[in-house]
């Protein structure tokens, strides 16, 4: 189960690292028009990237908290440290699932949740 727990979590980090570098390095891509349905004119705007870049520094700061909780933090704490930055995901995923778009709380929330529960459980 702790192998499950701790694999899950690094898929998260993982996710978020990648989210990090699509809004932060790559926000007026091809794919970052297809992930975030936005045309590529607005994506190109300095206003808008600025935004996307300081969404993706957040999403930056989930991952590195993760990793940090698992490979860092002491084990008498780890579980907490990596429980609270999952928690932060899944609040996050469920405010974009509220006011951006649904699918978030799948692609976004559904694997933290996942993650959550067997880092609780481990």
């Amino acid at each position: 189960m702790q192998i499950a727990a701790t694999v899950m979590a690094i898929v998260v980090a993982i996710e978020h690292g990648f989210i990090l570098w699509l809004e932060m390095f790559n926000a007026d891509s091809e794919m970052a028009v297809k992930a975030f349905g936005v045309p590529r004119e607005d994506l190109k705007t300095p206003s808008v990237q600025l935004l996307f870049k300081n969404q993706g520094l957040y999403n930056g700061f989930l991952a590195v908290g993760i990793l940090f909780g698992l490979f860092v933090v002491p084990a008498v704490a780890s579980a907490g440290v990596v429980l609270f930055f999952l928690a932060c995901v899944i609040v996050a995923a469920i405010y974009g699932s509220a006011t951006v778009s649904r699918s978030i709380i799948v692609v976004q929330g559904l694997p933290a949740l996942i993650a959550f529960f067997l880092v609780y459980f481990a």
